[in-house]
Parts: structure tokens; C-alpha cells; sequence
């Protein structure tokens, strides 16, 4: 049976709040408005909200000038005495205000309007948060931060009148030693948060008086890493002495935040690793101390053609993995011609051992 407009309309509505739902579990139960799929699916998870309001901590008047469906906002008010929530779209202003209203917040005040305007009239708060458009008037993907909307370095001068602080979140795919440059001096805080593995927010914060280095903090919202460039670029790296060093080892894949991060030889001090060669980012790991995956070795075959026949024989079933070698993941598996499954991996790496470097496989089973 075909069915009519308002059914359609009604499923994508139902299917939006069930998105939201998955994202911020702390609102079920409130009867809750989403008045479309593209704000369920741009909206922050609750987890990374409270993580964001955890960076504000103690400002007791916060403007979320680029509102969204309002989950930022929402942790925000957490901790916050005022919240100002300001989002453009007129529609979703409302259904933000009729949420907040479901969920018993009493202590955000709303407005609709575009954020370099609702920022003339905004009265001067202890921090503003920004999370700009990363799209352009045709609705392609941008990562330079002029290219947003609102551009925020344009803006920075009128920002810092309002507030001391600001929060500003960015594609998780910019590059930070850019960002870096662009935000000197005023970057203070350099956050990069995962969730599942996977690098979902990029967070700067700036501060009004300039700042002589930033910090830079890698979280899975379990675990965190916090270092300076500075401390990256005077650390050492530790390889293995010997290819036995690797039968039997715990080899760790750093979290995808503490690569972003680029934190490669930091980790080896900080955590008592060796890593397998300067452009491998694997590591040779005695305990479980750093957040990421960890794995058991269990045999390191040869590079070629000979290798690879017997990794795949004694490894039929295995993910697969290119690190630092003349093909891509996706060639690597299409030589060894194994199934995909989860337990066991096949990494194909690069080592730096005193002799020089050598490529290997490497064959491992999930440990954690």
C-alpha cells in the first residue's frame, strides 16, 4: 500500500527522534520535537556534550551561538546559571525551546538569529561556544576555517568582547599544525575526542589573553592523554633491537585520537612502548596502559610472494592492515585473498630494526 505525504513525513520524524535517542540516551522519556533528519544527524552525542561542558567548567553564563537542536546547550545548562541558545533556523529554535521545555530546563534563554548579529546584542558572558557550518551555499563539505560559517577568525576580535573564553568545534578532519598557526596566540587548549575508535569532534579553546604553547589532549571519554608540541618533538622513540622481539609481544594501535593528536614518540616514554619504525605508528606494548586496541602476536612472516601464500594459509580469515608499505590495505587483502573476521589481523609493516628496515606480516589475534 503507497503511503500518503504525512505517513512519509511522520516515519522520518519518528526515525529522527529515535537517532537523537541513540545519541543522548539521558532524554528518553521526554516527549521530544525533531523537525528534521539533517539536525538529528548533525547534533552532538550527549557524551561529548557533558565532555564540552567539562571544558567550561565554572563559567556560570554560557552562549551557544550556533545552537543546532540544542544538545550542547543542554549540557551546558548543567552546570551553568544562564545559557543563551541561538540558532538561525527559525523551526528548530521552536522545537529546541518545547524540548528544553519537556526536559525541565528552566535557565537557557533562546533566540533566532544569525550569530554575528545575535552577537552585537549578546550581554557579556564567561564563554561562547561556536560550532560553525562546515558547508558552503551549495552545501558541499568545507575544512578551512574561513571557509565556515561563521567565519571564526574573522570574528575573533568581536567574540573576545563578549567573553574571556571561547569553545569552538571544528571537522575532525583539519589538520591541527594548521590550526595551530591560524588560532596563535590565542589557542590555549587543543581537544580531539573519539568515540568507538573513531576521531568525532576536534575542539579549540581560546582565550582572551594570549598564550605562550598550547596543550593537547587525545580522550576516548575513558582515557586521556595531555602533552605540548614541545614535549612530542624532544621525546625519543624506542624500536625493537631484534624481529624475535615481536612472536609472542602484545602489539598496541594507539587510539585514532592520539594519532590525530600526533602523538608517535611521546607514547614511547610515557608508556614504556617501542614502536615498530618511524612512519609505523604500531607499538610493542608490556601492559595495557595506553586507550586503543591491543593485540597478541601470534607469527611475522616474510614480505612476498612466498610469505604471503603462507600467512593466508595458516590465516584464511583475517582483517587487513597496510602500514608503511608500497600498497594500500585494500591491495594487501586482495593478495592474501583472505575472508574478513573480526579476531584475527594481518598487519603489513615496515620494522626498523639496527640492521635497517625490513617489511613483514604480522600475524595477530584481538586481545582487547
Amino acid at each position: 500500500m503507497k503511503k500518503s505525504f504525512a505517513q512519509i513525513v511522520a516515519a522520518e520524524r519518528k526515525e529522527a527522534i529515535e537517532r537523537v535517542l541513540s545519541k543522548v540516551p539521558e532524554w528518553t522519556g521526554a516527549e521530544l520535537t525533531v523537525p528534521s533528519r539533517l539536525a538529528s544527524e548533525q547534533c552532538s552525542s550527549g557524551a561529548t556534550a557533558l565532555y564540552k561542558a567539562g571544558l567550561l567548567d565554572g563559567c556560570k553564563t554560557v552562549a551557544d551561538l550556533t545552537g543546532g537542536l540544542g544538545v550542547d546547550s543542554w549540557a551546558f545548562a548543567q552546570k551553568s546559571k544562564i545559557v543563551y541558545h541561538n540558532e538561525l533556523n527559525q523551526e528548530l529554535s521552536e522545537a529546541v525551546r518545547a524540548n528544553f521545555a519537556a526536559l525541565g530546563l528552566s535557565n537557557v534563554e533562546f533566540s533566532a538569529e544569525d550569530a554575528a548579529q545575535r552577537l552585537e546584542s549578546l550581554p557579556e558572558v564567561d564563554a561562547i561556544y561556536l560550532d560553525p557550518s562546515r558547508r558552503d551555499g551549495a552545501g558541499k563539505k568545507v575544512l578551512l576555517v574561513e571557509d565556515c560559517r561563521p567565519d571564526v577568525l574573522a570574528l575573533l576580535p568581536k567574540l573576545f568582547e563578549k567573553a574571556p573564553l571561547l569553545v569552538v568545534k571544528l571537522s575532525p578532519m583539519a589538520d591541527i599544525t594548521m590550526l595551530r598557526e591560524r588560532f596563535f596566540p590565542k589557542l590555549k587548549e587543543l581537544h580531539i575526542v573519539s568515540l568507538k575508535g573513531e576521531v568525532k569532534e576536534l575542539l579549540l579553546v581560546l582565550a582572551r589573553e594570549d598564550c605562550k604553547n598550547v596543550s593537547i589532549t587525545a580522550t576516548d571519554l575513558q582515557s586521556e592523554l595531555t602533552f605540548t608540541p614541545d614535549e612530542e618533538q624532544q621525546s625519543l622513540a624506542v624500536y625493537p633491537s631484534t624481529e624475535a622481539e615481536l612472536t609472542g609481544a602484545l602489539l598496541y594501535e594507539p587510539d585514532s585520537a592520539i594519532t590525530k593528536a600526533g602523538a608517535f614518540k611521546l607514547i614511547c616514554g610515557r608508556y614504556g612502548l617501542k614502536k615498530l619504525a618511524r612512519f609505523t605508528h604500531l607499538y610493542l606494548a608490556s601492559e595495557k596502559r595506553a586507550f586503543g586496541k591491543y593485540f597478541t602476536v601470534l607469527d611475522v612472516f616474510d614480505w612476498g610472494r612466498e610469505g604471503f601464500k603462507a600467512c593466508a594459509a595458516k590465516y584464511p580469515a583475517s582483517e587487513v592492515s597496510a602500514r608503511n608499505v608500497p600498497m594500500s590495505s585494500d591491495e594487501l587483502r586482495s593478495r592474501l585473498k583472505v575472508r574478513s573476521a573480526i579476531d584475527y589481523h594481518i598487519f603489513g609493516v615496515t620494522l626498523d630494526l639496527p640492521e635497517g628496515p625490513v617489511r613483514k606480516l604480522i600475524a595477530a589475534k584481538r586481545d582487547s
